[in-house]
């Protein structure tokens, strides 16, 4: 336990932030990914992704070979997919300042996720290395 003062109150709860402070709960460590030397959390990206485009359903984002990798459920015409991919590496460009390394762009439900609704990123990574996703569209941006 540490003791702290904030403002008036006493108080020996952490974290305490000061008028101007503010704390930012991102996600769990482990989930974090490493490129470039920064640390970016999966979901930020993800849901930048989502927003990109109204026929994204699901979104989940892994690295591969210090490459970012974004798969992308699309709810949509096949012709859509040829779109997407300018739009994903923009985004994700504009609001990260990453370059997007692979971008697959598969159907509804091909992203794994658990009973607690989590993805599953990993078994996801280890059906792109395995070729088993049967994506729709995949640019390699290397």
């Amino acid at each position: 336990r540490l003791e702290r003062h904030c403002g008036e109150a006493h108080t020996v709860s952490i974290p305490c932030t000061e008028r101007h402070d503010a704390l930012y709960v991102v996600g769990a460590l482990d989930e974090a990914m490493e490129l470039r030397g920064m640390r970016y959390h999966p979901i930020d990206i993800e849901t930048s992704v989502i927003r990109a485009h109204k026929s994204v359903t699901e979104c989940a984002v892994f690295t591969w070979t210090n490459l970012l990798v974004v798969v992308v459920e699309l709810d949509g015409s096949e012709q859509e997919a040829l779109d997407l991919v300018p739009l994903v590496t923009n985004v994700v460009l504009e609001e990260h300042y990453l370059v997007v390394g692979v971008v697959v762009v598969v159907d509804i439900g091909v992203i794994p996720i658990n009973s607690r609704g989590e993805k599953q990123r990993m078994h996801l990574r280890d059906g792109f290395l395995a070729d088993q996703l049967d994506p729709i569209y995949v640019a390699y941006n290397m």
